[in-house]
């Protein structure tokens, strides 16, 4: 054998070796968690995700749970040991080293990483007109029964982090002429509908008002953003010009927690001194005094907020806020201008507690890339009665859905019509008719997905709420789609209520 021979021969078994030494450590690195399971499960919480809990055979009404097997799945995920070491050295290889997206994080530049829950919006992906028009609608319906009972109404969409700095995006994302925002800022205006355009405040500001490494705008955006709102209320309020304030580096970014679990990467936060000393939190009310759960409702953990209230005798004014984890920075500067306060992150938004007439500001404030939620479900709010359009043409030949839900308190009508009876701005009116009652309602323009079980939306639903005190009598229910020609359906069903 020649030495040519030789060489080759020892690159042959280096090749084996190296092979037989990758396989045996990737199955050892696949392995080792399954190894550790019985010894220490993982009850860390990755990113503001709790664990899921092992989940029941048995449904609490004795009923097999059809789901054992897909929750179990994410139970096991979800306690994986070094599941955060694991996360964290993927996200470094991914990100870190090839600058490509993981765990759902977009890698920008100068430091900046974004959602990839915003790409669509970024790269201009937008709703349907018909969409655009059902959420414009449905906030139009909002502030016509806010202010009829005496009360105000503004809508705030907070933007997206790449909406404000685009600078900061990845040169592959090719940002859109128009979005969903900008087209719902649009029927806003036609609709004369009360909203604060925090997008045009924002982008007017020169210093840096996003963390780099979150979702969220920082204390300074939230700031400018609370002025914008209350400005949009014409709420005489504190705009804290001038305020003292600290610049340090521990807010813990919600979306580091999802790339680097097992490393405690910190960014820079804006500190306000806002003396609150004359706030009284009813709910929740978490440590030893006031101070510790307003420390832990700003804080970065987004834990114990579902719902908020507060008084301040100092202060002026109700305040009924339906908000997401945006507005979590602003609770400082709101409870510090209203006399009361009720602020839930709950949805559908429900206003069957705001009283007539009782002069409360109502605030409704949702992100940018949330904008599809504001019509999966109707507001839990009773319609009022209203005048509905002559009809023009009734075809009853529709391939229509109606159904009815009935409690104590209130009746839910609530359906899918066809397609043909609309224009991409028409609005829904439903009539209940008898011998002893005939009124008519707007609904709003939104379909129940997953009350009708249906396997997808349309653009094409209505949904309404009205008292359940009406006669005792059978019912003729139809509907009158407004546009160039008024559409009636006809009698969709006939039922007994009351």
């Amino acid at each position: 054998m020649n030495k040519n021979d030789d060489k080759e021969f020892s690159k042959e078994k280096f090749k084996k070796l190296f092979g037989i030494i990758y396989i045996v450590l990737f199955f050892a690195i696949c392995f080792t968690p399954l190894a550790l399971w019985g010894f220490c499960r993982s009850d860390e919480q990755i990113g503001n995700k709790e664990a899921k809990e092992l989940p029941m055979v048995k449904n609490q009404d004795g009923s097999i749970n059809t789901k054992y097997f897909s929750e179990f799945e994410d139970y096991f995920t979800d306690h994986l040991p070094l599941r955060s070491a694991l996360i964290s050295a993927d996200s470094y290889i991914k990100s870190g080293l090839f600058g490509g997206n993981t765990a759902n994080v977009v890698c920008g530049n100068n430091g900046y990483i974004f959602s990839d829950e915003t790409i669509n919006d970024y790269v201009g992906k937008t709703f349907s007109e018909r969409k655009i028009n059902n959420i414009a609608r449905t906030l139009r319906i909002m502030e016509d029964k806010v202010e009829a009972g005496g009360n105000k109404f503004v809508f705030a969409a907070a933007p997206n982090k790449n909406s404000i700095y685009p600078q900061y995006m990845p040169s592959r994302y090719t940002k859109g002429a128009e979005n969903n925002l900008s087209l719902l800022t649009k029927r806003l205006d036609a609709l004369d509908v009360n909203y604060a355009d925090l997008k045009s405040v924002l982008s007017s500001v020169d210093s840096e008002l996003y963390l780099k490494r979150d979702t969220h705008w920082n204390n300074l955006g939230a700031l400018y953003a609370f002025n914008t709102i209350m400005n949009s209320l014409e709420k005489e309020h504190i705009d804290y010009n001038g305020i003292d304030y600290s610049y340090e580096k521990n807010w813990n970014g919600d979306l580091d927690k999802l790339l680097y679990p097992a490393v405690n990467l910190t960014d820079y936060q804006y500190y306000f001194n806002v003396n609150c000393d004359n706030v009284m939190f009813t709910v929740p009310q978490l440590g030893m005094n006031n101070t510790d759960t307003l420390n832990e409702l700003v804080g970065d953990s987004e834990k114990n907020d579902t719902l908020i209230k507060t008084k301040n005798m100092k202060a002026k004014g109700r305040l009924l806020m339906v908000r997401d984890s945006f507005a979590r920075a602003m609770l400082p500067f709101l409870i510090d201008n209203y006399k009361s306060t009720t602020i839930t992150r709950s949805q559908p938004f429900a206003m069957t507690a705001l009283e007539p007439n009782s002069k409360t500001d109502v605030v409704y404030e949702i992100a940018e890339r949330n904008l599809g939620n504001i019509v999966k479900s109707a507001p839990v709010m009773e319609a009022s009665d209203c005048e509905a359009p002559v009809v023009d043409v009734i075809d009853n030949s529709g391939e229509n859905i109606i159904k009815i839900d009935k409690t104590a308190s209130y009746i839910k009508i609530y359906g899918v019509l066809d397609e043909k009876y609309f224009d991409k701005d028409s609005r829904i009116f439903i009539t209940l008719k008898s011998d002893k009652y005939n009124k008519s309602y707007e609904a709003f323009p939104i379909c129940e997905t997953e009350l009708l079980e249906l396997d997808k939306e349309s653009d094409y639903g209505f949904s309404l709420l009205i008292n359940g005190d009406i006669p005792n009598d059978n019912y003729e229910i139809s509907a009158t789609v407004s546009g160039v020609k008024n559409m009636g359906t006809g009698t969709l069903k006939n039922i007994q209520l009351g």
